[in-house]
């Protein structure tokens, strides 16, 4: 045989090996979009307090089926199976409550917990084949609904600040808010990284001229965020070059923000996975701008909306 024909059978072989290496890789991605999506619909079932299991399947199973819906059939397969192994891994809850003397442990609480996403799981699975909308058709690039797993978003957030501020030995305090715009993209539903840009503002009191008055300060920031996911919540780390001008004052200061926060996720709806948390920085501002250095500490509520373009 030819050499030009033995690369091209050997080419022809590499590709084909790498599609039905690729084909149970996607199938294994998106199975794992599903299992993260049952356990963020459980977790919301059991923070609303599980009670009668027939009514927390009932309501849990439309949620559900907004993901299974749009996955492929082997995903579902493989999603199921991974429940049903951890399930039984997990052990029988009823059995455990009863070995535990019936009380609650972790052990009993980690087993019921596995077995209602396996059975919710297959309800939904259940459910499909006469609720699935026929405009809704499976697809292979489908990696979950309930997270930002493997794809780009972009999120607003905004929130109110309590803010203290230390210059040349001498503290004042104030209030403000913030917005920002951030473009993220999710690594496989455990990490996210977002930068944007964001401008915020407050009040503080001015206490070395007027200890009575007020001064207007604009901050704005090109923060850099990494967020950890973990079912319904996640965990923030940041750095940020920041700025500072004041309302009478347009000369600018420079510094710099580390900052950390949490959030709790609910599930998404119309497109939009919003969250609220708390969230604490500190910056440090060189001296520039005609002002001394200063060091300021920023703390308050935080909410955001995460929506997949």
């Amino acid at each position: 045989m030819k050499s030009w024909a033995i690369a091209a059978l050997s080419a022809a072989l590499l590709c084909f090996g790498g599609v039905a290496r690729a084909e149970p890789s996607a199938h294994g991605d998106q199975a794992a979009g599903l299992v993260a999506d049952v356990e963020r619909v459980v977790a919301v079932e059991e923070g609303a307090g599980w009670f009668v299991d027939e009514e927390a399947f009932r309501s849990s199973t439309p949620k559900l089926l907004e993901s299974v819906c749009r996955a492929v059939p082997e995903a579902r397969e493989v999603a199921r199976a991974t429940l049903a192994a951890r399930s039984a891994r997990a052990g029988n809850p009823r059995a455990l409550f009863e070995a535990e003397g019936q009380v609650v442990t972790a052990t009993v609480r980690e087993a019921r917990t596995e077995e209602r996403r396996l059975h919710a799981f297959e309800r939904a699975l259940s459910a499909a084949t006469r609720d699935c909308p026929y405009w809704e058709v499976p697809s292979a690039d489908f990696r979950g609904r309930q997270t930002d797993r493997d794809r780009f978003t972009l999120s607003l957030e905004t929130g109110g600040l309590v803010q203290l501020r230390q210059t040349d030995g001498t503290w004042t305090f104030g209030g403000g808010g913030y917005g920002r715009l951030l473009p993220g993209y999710g690594f496989g539903g455990d990490v996210t990284l977002l930068a944007g840009p964001e401008f915020g503002g407050g009040a503080m009191l001015r206490p070395r001229t007027n200890p009575t008055e007020l001064v207007i300060n604009y901050v704005p920031a090109l923060p850099v965020i990494v967020r950890f996911h973990e079912i319904s919540w996640h965990y923030d780390v940041e750095v940020a070059p920041v700025a500072l001008f004041q309302a009478d004052d347009t000369a600018v200061s420079y510094g710099g923000r580390v900052g950390a926060g949490f959030g709790v996720k609910a599930l998404r709806t119309r497109g939009v996975l919003p969250w609220a948390g708390l969230a604490v920085a500190y910056e440090h501002y060189l001296a520039s701008g005609g002002r001394p250095q200063a060091h300021l500490l920023r703390g308050g509520l935080r909410i955001g909306l995460m929506w997949d373009p």
